[in-house]
C-alpha cells in the first residue's frame, strides 16, 4: 500500500523545552494506527505539523504527497476529530450537516449515509446542547464523512466518554475502515484501548519514538483496569464469576488481565451489568505497557 504519511527527523522546540526530536513516521493508506503516549509526549504536537497547522523546526513531512504546512492540496479528504468538538449549541445535527454538505459539494445519500453509519436516526433534530458527549462525538464524524475522507486524524476522541460510548465510538472506526477504506491516527494515553481496533501502535515519550510496532508487542503481559461504581462489592463478585482476577481496595476495584482480549471482554461485561443497575463513576486502564516501554527509555 502507497502511503499516506511520511515523516523524517521532525523535530520542533518551544524555547528549551523539545517537543519533538527526530521523530519517523509512516502511514499506509487503510491502515489504523495507534499514537500513544502520556500529556506533554508530543503527540497533539505531531498531528498538528502533519495536518500543516504548526511549522517544524527541522525535518521533513507529506501528507498525500505534498508538504501540508506550504500547500494545502495536503490537506484534501483529511478530517480531523478533536476531544472536544467545537460544534455550536443551537445546531442541531440536521443543520450542521446540511451546512457541511453545501460546503463539500455532498450529496443527500452522502447525509443519509453519514447518518447510517454513526446511528444518529433518532437524533437528528436534537441541538448540540442536549447531545451526550458520546453523541457529540458521533455527530462530529458524521460531519467529517462528508468531505469523503482518505483520513481521519481522531485526537483523544474517546476521553471524556463513558465505557459503553467508548466501545461504540471505536467499533465505529473499526467499521468504516474496513467498509470505506479510510486510513485512521487515532491519538491516545492508553493503550488497552487502541488495541481494540488498531494493529499497528506508536509510543512517544518526550518528543521521541520509543516503540513502533505490532499492538500485542506494546502491550505488557498483564493489563490493570481501575473501577469505581455505585456497588463495588457486587460488581467485584460478578467480575470473579466471569474470571477475572478482582482486588477489592475500598471502592476501587482493580482488574488484572492475562491478555488484551480479557481487556476487550471486560467492556462487553460491564455494558451488560450497567443494564442490572450497577453503574460506573470512572474506568481507567492504567499499568500497560506505555509506563513500562517509558520507564526503559
Amino acid at each position: 500500500m502507497s502511503l499516506i504519511i511520511e515523516a523524517k527527523n521532525l523535530s520542533k522546540n518551544f524555547g528549551s523545552l523539545r517537543a519533538l526530536d527526530n521523530v519517523n513516521l509512516r502511514v499506509r493508506r487503510g491502515e489504523i494506527v495507534g499514537l500513544a503516549g502520556p500529556n506533554g509526549a508530543g503527540k497533539s504536537t505531531l498531528l498538528k505539523i502533519i495536518l500543516g497547522i504548526m511549522r517544524r523546526d527541522s525535518g521533513e513531512v507529506l501528507l498525500n504527497g505534498y508538504d501540508p504546512y506550504y500547500d494545502s492540496r495536503a490537506r484534501l479528504g483529511v478530517g480531523v476529530i478533536f476531544e472536544r468538538p467545537m460544534l455550536p449549541d443551537s445546531l442541531t445535527i440536521r443543520d450542521l450537516l446540511y451546512h457541511a454538505s453545501r460546503i463539500y459539494g455532498s450529496t443527500i445519500e452522502d447525509i443519509r449515509s453519514a447518518i447510517r453509519y454513526t446511528g444518529l436516526e433518532e437524533h437528528i433534530h436534537k441541538p448540540f446542547s442536549e447531545l451526550s458527549a458520546g453523541l457529540k462525538q458521533r455527530a462530529a464524524i458524521a460531519h467529517a464523512l462528508l468531505s469523503r475522507p482518505t483520513l481521519i486524524i481522531a485526537d483523544e476522541i474517546t476521553s471524556n466518554l463513558d465505557p459503553i460510548e467508548r466501545v461504540k465510538i471505536l467499533d465505529l472506526i473499526d467499521i468504516l475502515n474496513k467498509d470505506e477504506g479510510i486510513t485512521f491516527i487515532i491519538s491516545s494515553h492508553v493503550i488497552p484501548e487502541i488495541s481494540r481496533i488498531a494493529k499497528r501502535v506508536v509510543v512517544l515519550n518526550r518528543g521521541r519514538v520509543v516503540m513502533d510496532g505490532d499492538v500485542s508487542d506494546v502491550i505488557l503481559k498483564t493489563l490493570v483496569a481501575r473501577i469505581r461504581s455505585n456497588d463495588p462489592t457486587r460488581l467485584a463478585k460478578r467480575l470473579m464469576n466471569e474470571g477475572y482476577n478482582v482486588e477489592l481496595k475500598g471502592l476501587n476495584i482493580i482488574v488484572r488481565f492475562k491478555s488484551p482480549e480479557d481487556q476487550e471482554r471486560l467492556l462487553s461485561v460491564l455494558s451488560m451489568l450497567s443494564n442490572e443497575g450497577i453503574r460506573l463513576f470512572s474506568l481507567d486502564f492504567t499499568g500497560a505497557g506505555l509506563e513500562e516501554i517509558i520507564r526503559g527509555d
